[in-house]
């Protein structure tokens, strides 16, 4: 039997709009995947393709990370059908997305909607569609669920009938047959429930020095695979108990906007604190230290909020990889978002420049509870936010909450600390000497990757 899907009501209007134009579209479904059912809370159709976006995609033959750097946006005309349509677009379109989501939410698939003919020409296309969004997103995980759902939907539309297929794919084996889903509207929309939390980050990360190779991104990526580890084993308090996995994280009977620990109930949804606690790191067997040779040290430091979504019929194990997964998924977003600054800094201005770090914001989704987010530079005016979200979302925005307003502060991280670390005094006085070009460089524009978190981060260069 295949998977039971549940969309929005506010989805079926969205779907019926786009195909009175008349025309095709591809875009992405945004949802939750659970082990018994599926449950769908926005579609979001692909912009049409600009020149550059794509092209400067660095791929993995070339020790690129797949990260995809914006010079500029020049419209180009729209292909003639979807076979024509280049996979890259739409998979940088799903990891654009999939920043914007919180914990809990992710991309689940990719919705077509085009004549009969179109359609029926375009399903291998569809399916390589798939398969480079799968790609996409996974290039920049620190951690994958120990239990991952690999089913991702497919939704497509006749224009001529109006009749909607669904299948499923699995994306972890391309030979799989796409499989038959059981898609269902449901009215009033889905109930959800809301997860506020709070962390602390100082995160020390030394820079092997065989990596001069990789990329910023790629080393950042590499130095915090150990605390990807942390966050996974982490114990996580619910309403501020330590719960079962297996129990239902809301009570039958437990009224919305009531459940222990819940904030208002202006979001129209049930809402808990939640407290993540991180391992203590020790050995019970003592150990030689290691000596290794270090180009760099980066740290990271600060508080960073935490915002996640899941169903009412969640478990509170549900809920808890939610929360694991908005921190890691935060974090690399603004590491993200700060690489491509820099890239974007060197070709546009020939130089290195200094940037604020980016700040998370929320906005909430029309017709449902669920919020999505963007992380927006200090220089971004408002109506710029506004514009971004609309066009990777599809939506009118109304209203923005600001949910971090503190800014990397150039005291905090002047002279940070290196911990672990030893230096000659000729190094000692290399850096002290280079301090404040590789600061300007590194040190602050890292710092505004990971900080609107309070503090921010440092690149500190120890040797040639």
């Amino acid at each position: 039997m295949g998977r039971s899907i549940i969309a929005d009501e506010s989805v079926q209007k969205y779907i019926e709009k786009l195909a009175k134009e008349n025309k095709w579209f591809i875009g992405v479904i945004i949802g939750q995947l659970t082990s018994q059912r599926d449950y769908v809370v926005h579609l979001a159709r692909t912009p049409d393709p600009v020149e550059d976006e794509v092209s400067e995609e660095n791929g993995e033959e070339d020790g690129g990370d797949g990260v995809v750097n914006v010079r500029q946006k020049s419209v180009v005309e729209r292909p003639a059908s979807l076979e024509e349509l280049d996979e890259k677009w739409v998979s940088t379109h799903a990891k654009q997305v999939s920043r914007m989501l919180p914990g809990g939410l992710s991309v689940v698939g990719l919705f077509a909607i085009a004549p009969p003919a179109m359609l029926k020409a375009a399903q291998t296309k569809l399916r390589q569609m798939m398969s480079s969004v799968y790609k996409q997103l996974s290039k920049t995980s620190l951690t994958s669920p120990a239990a991952e759902i690999t089913d991702r939907i497919l939704l497509q539309m006749d224009t001529s009938t109006k009749k909607l297929t669904c299948v499923t794919v699995d994306i972890a084996d391309f030979k799989s047959a796409p499989r038959p889903a059981e898609w269902k509207f449901q009215s009033g929309g889905s109930k959800w429930v809301r997860l506020n939390s709070n962390i602390n980050l100082d995160i020390p990360i030394t820079v092997p020095q065989d990596s001069k190779a990789q990329s910023l991104l790629k080393q950042i990526q590499v130095g915090l695979a150990d605390f990807g580890s942390w966050i996974q084993t982490s114990v996580v308090t619910v309403g501020g108990a330590v719960r079962a996995g297996s129990e239902p994280l809301v009570a039958q009977g437990e009224k919305k906007g009531k459940g222990k620990g819940s904030a208002a109930s202006q979001d129209e949804c049930t809402s808990f604190d939640v407290g993540i606690f991180l391992p203590f790191v020790t050995s019970e067997v003592p150990q030689d230290p290691v000596v290794g040779q270090s180009q760099a040290t980066i740290n990271m430091v600060g508080t960073s909020v935490v915002r996640a979504f899941v169903s009412a019929r969640a478990t509170v194990a549900d809920a808890i990889e939610a929360v694991k997964t908005d921190v890691l998924r935060s974090i690399m977003a603004r590491c993200e978002l700060l690489c491509e600054e820099f890239d974007v800094a060197e070709v546009t201005q020939g130089r290195s420049e200094v940037y604020d770090p980016p700040v998370r914001l929320f906005c909430r989704l029309p017709h449902t509870a669920v919020q999505v987010c963007d992380y927006v530079f200090q220089d971004e005016k408002t109506e710029e936010v506004k514009g971004r979200i609309q066009e990777l979302l599809d939506i009118q925005v109304e209203e923005l909450e600001e949910a971090e307003k503190s800014a990397a502060d150039d005291d905090t991280w002047s002279q940070p600390s290196l911990p672990g670390v030893v230096s000659s005094q000729s190094q000692v006085a290399e850096l002290t000497e280079k301090k404040s070009s590789v600061r300007a460089y590194l040190g602050a524009a890292v710092g505004g990757a990971v900080a609107a978190i309070a503090a921010g981060i440092s690149y500190i260069y120890l040797n040639e």
